[in-house]
Parts: C-alpha cells; structure tokens; sequence
C-alpha cells in the first residue's frame, strides 16, 4: 500500500517508520530536511535508525494524492496542510489532537468544514500511544473513528499487528474530543507532581478530572462511552502518569517557578493542552459547565494564577456529590 505521510515530528517519523516495517510504500513529508534521522534527536528514547524505505521529501505538490493521506502535524496546523493537500476525493488520517486557536474546529471538522472533504473518507487515530514507546515496538492498543465502517476496518487492518492491537468507531467527534481535553487534564498532572503533592492527589485529579471530560458528551452530542474507552480515559492515564507527556512537562515546570512562556520554550515542541485550554474556557464558559480543574488551569496559563492559589480553589470550593 502506498501511503503519504505529512507532518516529520516525532509522532509522524513513528507511524511512517511502523508502516514501512509492515511494507507499505511510505512518502513523507517534510518543510525542513530530506534526511531520514533528522529528527530522531526529538526522541527521549530514540530508535538505532529509521527504515530506509521511507522517502523523504520536501516538495509537497510531488505527492500523489490518490493515496491514503496520514496528517501528523499539530492542530493548529492541519488548516495550513490542507489548503495545500486538498482533494475531494481523496482519504484521510487524522493524528493530531487538539483544536485550532482561530476557529475552534476539532482537526475533522477542519476538514469536512473548511475544505468539504466527505465525513466518509476522514478517519482519526487516537489511544495511549505516545511515539517514544511505539517506534521501539512497545505494546498498546488504540481506536480509529470513521463514519464509514469500511474505511475504519481497512484501517484497521493496516496498522494492526502483534503490538499494536486497533478497535473501531464509528463516534468520530467523541474519539477526537477525548484526545483533545486529556492534555489540559495532564497539564494539571504535572502541576500536581511539580508541587509533590503526591500519588493519592494525582490519582484523585485524573478522576475528578475524567469526570469532567464527560461533562463534554452533551454538547458535542457523543457517546459518553468513548471518552471512557482508549481516546479517552485511555489516553488520559497514559498522559498524565507518562514521563514522555509533553503537556504533563508543561505543568511540572510551571509548578517549580518557571514561568508559561520559559515553560513551553523549554519543552521545545508543540504542547497541544495549551491551545486547547484557550478553546476549552470558552466552551465551558458558553455552556455554564461545572470543569472547574480545566478552568484553573486555564488561569495559570493565560491569567497568570499562581498554581497554590488555584490549588487552594479547587480544595476549598463548595463542596458537592461526586456524581452529578
């Protein structure tokens, strides 16, 4: 199979080398470097080399659009890469999780909204499945959404093997909102480990947190099982106890007293919560939602709240059931 793959990040390099390892035919697309290991120094734990196999090019209009088209690029890019890969008829993969900052479109409905690409020929991947434990073929499982079964169950097949197991969907809107919102919780993970609050502290904010992702099911009219499966809940634990967590880093160096901007310069890469946060306010605010934890985070991002104060909010607010 013949497969283009847009984005070299870390995410990009991972899936296109595990596609070559399983014989696809891989293009991949860079703006920086035609060279196949330029960016393996992202990489905590990085791979020997990458398949040889994989072309590397920086001229997108050279790619061939009649085959499957992998987007690995940040949220708040996948508008840029489309306005030059477009295709009505062609299919796509969604990676990325997030919301653009301009529109506050999740990455599909980028797709079908902006560029009226047919919700039957868009997919998304999403799960536990951070790259620096995939490209050393370490075991986990994750879901492809499609609105069309056999575009999912072809999928399917294609990146499933004996250590990556792939489950199905059809809850396109609810597999990526759970990738999405997981990384604000995971800011507020590191937060937590930053301050040393301890075990019992995280795991407590990972459930009162998953708790809120939740809250999301009605007004994005999804299943409230899937925030609870692999795009979800799945995601969120791997996210918020990972040491590869960029978000979770994100929150642990604002925690020991570096500020936001210093923070996300050191990380280097791209922290999708901080976007999604901005996004996230405004959804909350709009439909009054009692997600307090994404709302202090929030503040410590954009309104300068110092992460004690919001932690005493959070301990001292009115006290409730837990189940409402």
């Amino acid at each position: 199979m013949k497969i283009n793959i847009f984005g070299a990040g870390t995410w990009g390099i991972t899936v296109a080398n595990y596609l070559a390892n399983k014989g696809c035919d891989v293009y991949l697309f860079s703006r920086n470097s035609s060279s196949p290991n330029f960016n393996l120094g992202k990489f905590n734990h990085k791979p020997d080399s990458i398949n040889s196999s994989i072309t590397f090019n920086t001229d997108i209009e050279s790619f061939n659009l009649d085959y499957l088209n992998i987007i690995a690029v940040p949220s708040n890019a996948v508008s840029d890469i489309m306005s030059e890969i477009h295709n009505i008829g062609s299919k796509y993969l969604l990676l990325s999780k997030g919301f653009d900052i301009q529109t506050g479109y999740l990455p599909v409905e980028i797709l079908f909204k902006e560029f009226n690409i047919s919700v039957d020929n868009i997919s998304v991947l999403s799960g536990p499945n951070h790259a620096e434990e995939i490209i050393l073929n370490k075991i986990t499982a994750s879901v492809i959404a499609s609105r069309c079964d056999n575009f999912s169950k072809d999928l399917q097949k294609l990146f499933s093997s004996e250590s990556l197991r792939i489950y199905t969907s059809t809850d396109v809107i609810g597999v990526q909102i759970g990738g999405a919102i997981k990384n604000v919780i995971a800011i507020a993970a590191g937060i937590a480990s930053g301050l040393h609050l301890g075990d019992n502290a995280l795991s407590a904010l990972v459930s009162r947190g998953m708790n809120e992702i939740s809250l999301l099911s009605h007004v994005y009219n999804i299943k409230k099982e899937t925030l609870f499966g692999l795009s979800g809940l799945g995601d969120l634990i791997a996210t918020c106890f990972s040491k590869h967590s960029r978000n979770k880093q994100l929150g642990e160096l604002i925690a020991t007293g570096n500020s936001v901007s210093e923070s996300l310069k050191q990380i280097g890469m791209v922290s999708e919560g901080y976007y999604t946060a901005k996004n996230l306010y405004k959804v909350i605010s709009e439909n009054n939602l009692d997600m307090p934890i994404c709302i202090e985070v929030y503040n410590i991002l954009y309104k300068n709240a110092s992460p004690s104060e919001s932690l005493k909010k959070l301990m001292t607010r009115r006290l409730i059931n837990e189940i409402y």
